[in-house]
C-alpha cells in the first residue's frame, strides 16, 4: 500500500521525478572539495608508508632473529644434556651443531665449562684420559654456551642502531647449565 503525501503524490513518484538516488557526476567536472581530497590522500599515504615499511621490516627481522635464537637455545639444551650424561667434549660440540642446525655455527663458538667449587670460577672442560667421557665430577655443574653467533641481518644496515649489531650481523648468545649425573 502506497502512502500518499502532500497533494496526493507518493514518495516514490516524487523521488523518481527529481532523480534522487542517482549519482550523475562527470569525472572531469568534480566538485572542488572532492578533487582536493585526492591530493590529501596521496600526502597521507606518503607520510604513513615509511612507518608501515619500518613496522613490516621490524616484524620480519625480529622473527628471523627469534628463529636463530630459538635454534641456538635448542642446541645448547641438547649440548648441556649430552654434557650432563658425561659424553666427551667432541660429542657435546657435535650434538650442539646438529641440534641447532644453523649454517654459520662453528665448533669454536661452542664452549663447555664446569664450575670449580675450589676456586669459584668456571673452567674449560676436557676429556678424561680414556676419551670416553668428560672430566666433570659427578654431581658437578656443567655449562654449555654458544658465544657470538652471527645472525645475518636480512634488512642490511636498516637496524644498525640495535645493540650487538656489527657489520651486517647481529651477535646472539645462548647458555644452559645442568648438573652432571
Amino acid at each position: 500500500m502506497k502512502m500518499r503525501t502532500h497533494k496526493g503524490v507518493t514518495r516514490e513518484d516524487r523521488d523518481r521525478q527529481s532523480g534522487a538516488g542517482e549519482t550523475r557526476l562527470d569525472p572531469g567536472h568534480l566538485p572542488a572539495r572532492v578533487a582536493g581530497r585526492r591530493g590529501a590522500a596521496l600526502v597521507e599515504f606518503a607520510i604513513v608508508l615509511p612507518l608501515l615499511m619500518t613496522l613490516l621490516l621490524g616484524i620480519m627481522e625480529f622473527g628471523m632473529i627469534m628463529h636463530d635464537y630459538i635454534m641456538l637455545a635448542q642446541g645448547t639444551r641438547e649440548g648441556a644434556r649430552t654434557a650432563a650424561i658425561g659424553r666427551p667434549v667432541g660429542d657435546i660440540q657435535k650434538r650442539v651443531m646438529e641440534a641447532a642446525a644453523l649454517r654459520d655455527l662453528r665448533p669454536a663458538m661452542v664452549q663447555i665449562t664446569a664450575y670449580d667449587t675450589n676456586t669459584g670460577a668456571w673452567v674449560a672442560v676436557a676429556d678424561k684420559a680414556s676419551g670416553r667421557e668428560n672430566s666433570v665430577v659427578s654431581d658437578g655443574i656443567v655449562r654449555v654456551t654458544v658465544k657470538e653467533f652471527p645472525h645475518r641481518m636480512v634488512t642490511g644496515n636498516f637496524f644498525s642502531f640495535l645493540p650487538g649489531y656489527s657489520n651486517g650481523y647481529f651477535k646472539l648468545n645462548s647458555s644452559l647449565t645442568m648438573r652432571r649425573e
